[in-house]
């Protein structure tokens, strides 16, 4: 009885293995070649039309957690994505309030979700796999009750995993933005979002990932956002 117990592990076991969507294999293996999944960095964003911020970042998990440092006039604010719930505290009203996904992000062009959703396989499906000789091209959907675009097309270097290029798509079809990786090194990478109906560019550059740093979870709770520049 025992060895015929053993067996059907082993047998669901397997199915489980064969089951799995290699498309989201290579997605988990992309998004961990660029941020790690507890780390903390450092992040500029550069607007074409001059416009600039300065953030501290740190991440655990599926959580992650910015704190404004330029302008100057609003430093101290931070912004906290708790697994699918952003909350925003701004040192200008001293008030933590929910963020939609689509909110737009300190004046830039991009939104929240741009900015807070550093691994897309923890808010996406990957519901199609085509490859060319040098990328495979992930066609995502946004997973059930979670916020995200109708569809990103991502494409991944099929030699290390890295990603090249990401297209963002409405519900419409309409291509909303791109976004194109670059420099990426050890502790570093650089972001640049193109929309194509707007002919205006923003540059998103990591720096300082730090993959070792010591990160208290208590940080990690929207009731703590109004101290966390104290720490």
């Amino acid at each position: 009885m025992k060895k015929i117990f053993t067996i059907y592990l082993i047998f669901i076991f397997s199915l489980s293995v064969l089951a799995k969507n290699p498309g989201q294999d290579i997605l988990e293996k992309s998004d961990a070649k660029i941020i790690p999944s507890q780390c903390s960095y450092n992040i500029s964003i550069e607007s074409s039309d001059g416009d600039s911020q300065k953030l501290q970042g740190y991440k655990k998990t599926h959580d992650n957690l910015l704190v404004v440092k330029e302008p100057k006039r609003v430093a101290g604010s931070a912004y906290l994505r708790k697994k699918n719930i952003i909350w925003s505290y701004y040192t200008t009203n001293h008030k933590t309030v929910k963020v939609a996904y689509q909110a737009v992000f300190m004046g830039t062009l991009l939104n929240f979700g741009d900015i807070m959703a550093t691994a897309l396989s923890d808010d996406y499906d990957v519901i199609k796999v085509d490859e060319d000789p040098q990328f495979y091209i992930l066609n995502l959907t946004s997973k059930p009750n979670h916020d995200g675009y109708k569809k990103i097309l991502l494409t991944v270097d099929k030699k290390t995993y890295l990603p090249h290029m990401r297209s963002y798509y409405a519900v419409s079809g309409v291509l909303i933005k791109q976004s194109t990786f670059k420099n990426i090194e050890k502790d570093s990478l650089e972001i640049e979002f193109v929309e194509p109906l707007k002919k205006q560019k923003t540059t998103v550059t990591f720096t300082n990932i730090n993959k070792d740093a010591s990160i208290p979870m208590k940080w990690f709770n929207e009731n703590y956002l109004d101290q966390i520049n104290q720490k």
